[in-house]
């Protein structure tokens, strides 16, 4: 495999218009690849949801590359962490090239907890690494948000069928939560909601809002409430 970062995206290229470069690590979601869980809050609706089967995400050759970088999380931790590194130092020199900004969403298609792993050899996280590039994801985790996050790093909570408890309250805290909707409301349970499928650089959203998205893949068909 010569990269975990990849840029063909719909959502990120609409971020291209607004001078963003986004790169995105897209893995093997849930329980998929044996002997690791890369998404341990995922609910039975957003695993029938998973964009993992959105997109090109349905072609055999994508699916295995993906399933690729999760064995290899899996089994050396080490070259992993090795190869992030210099795929984001590649990521940083194109967008210098483009004269954009750097993004680079770490959890495409999971839910790792990125600020707790080292790289081997600088004993640093991936924020730390490179204090200069925005990240960003979204997350079912709701115990990332007690601890304070990196200054380079924006977390969404995205919501699924089972935990709109720890949504709202998160809300409540100032922090901005993810929701699918059949049709975009203009606001739920009293938040304003924002558009979320116009791009995906979801740090330059105002605090405090929902964002929302519409159903893409299998989510078109959810009968799980995954879907409100």
């Amino acid at each position: 495999m010569k990269n975990l970062i990849t840029y063909q995206n719909t959502k990120t290229i609409k971020g291209e218009k607004q001078g963003y470069l986004t790169g995105i690590l897209y893995m093997a979601p849930s329980n998929i690849v044996d002997g690791v869980n890369m998404c341990p809050f995922a609910s039975k609706g957003c695993r029938l949801a998973c964009l993992y089967t959105a997109g090109r995400g349905n072609m055999s050759n994508v699916k295995q590359a993906r399933i690729r970088k999760t064995e290899l999380f899996r089994d050396d931790l080490n070259c992993f962490m090795a190869m992030l590194v210099d795929d984001i130092r590649k990521a940083k020199r194109k967008a210098e090239k483009k004269n954009m900004k750097l993004c680079i969403r770490l959890n495409g298609t999971s839910d790792v907890v990125w600020e707790k792993i080292k790289h081997h050899q600088t004993k640093k996280n991936i924020f730390q690494i490179f204090p200069d590039v925005i990240f960003y994801d979204y997350t079912k985790n709701f115990k990332r948000f007690e601890n304070k996050l990196p200054d380079n790093y924006h977390l969404t909570f995205s919501i699924n069928e089972n935990n709109i408890k720890h949504g709202i309250r998160l809300m409540h805290e100032g922090y901005n939560i993810a929701m699918v909707f059949r049709e975009l409301p203009k606001s739920y349970r009293g938040f304003r909601v924002v558009d979320g499928d116009q791009t995906d650089l979801r740090f330059l959203d105002d605090q405090n809002v929902i964002v929302g998205l519409t159903p893409k893949g299998k989510a078109k068909h959810d009968t799980t409430g995954f879907v409100f």
